[in-house]
């Protein structure tokens, strides 16, 4: 009789469900920028930067500063269509660069120098 129990009761575990420990939620990836250039403007020594990222946690921030060659205006930007962009002012004959930050809610940031790619025209 003690063996029947036995086997009975090893039958019943046999059957037991498990159920799986919920993963945890994957950490979300910092911003990538995914587009990004500075260009001069047609009137003199105007110049222009804009760049796109995705990735990230929301809501991101994002910041424009001077790298070479470059008086920029204020950083402006969208969290929601994830675009950022500045217009400033350049040196003539000068190549010019930029360099957009985007940090996001989770305080991940991303970096990049934009260039000009030519000398600031008149």
């Amino acid at each position: 009789m003690k063996r029947i129990t036995a086997v009975a009761a090893l039958c019943a575990l046999s059957f037991a469900t498990v159920q799986a420990t919920p993963a945890a939620a994957a950490p979300t990836s910092a911003p990538t920028i995914t587009f990004s250039f500075c260009s001069t403007v047609g009137s003199v020594y105007r110049m222009t930067c804009e760049a796109q990222w995705e990735g990230g946690t929301d809501p991101a921030t994002a910041q424009w500063s001077n790298v070479s060659n470059t008086w920029l205006g204020i950083s402006q930007y969208n969290s929601v269509t994830r675009r950022t962009w500045v217009d400033g002012n350049c040196i003539p004959g000068g190549f010019f660069a930029a360099k957009v930050t985007i940090t996001d809610a989770a305080g991940a940031v991303t970096e990049q120098v934009v260039s000009g790619g030519r000398a600031c025209v008149r």
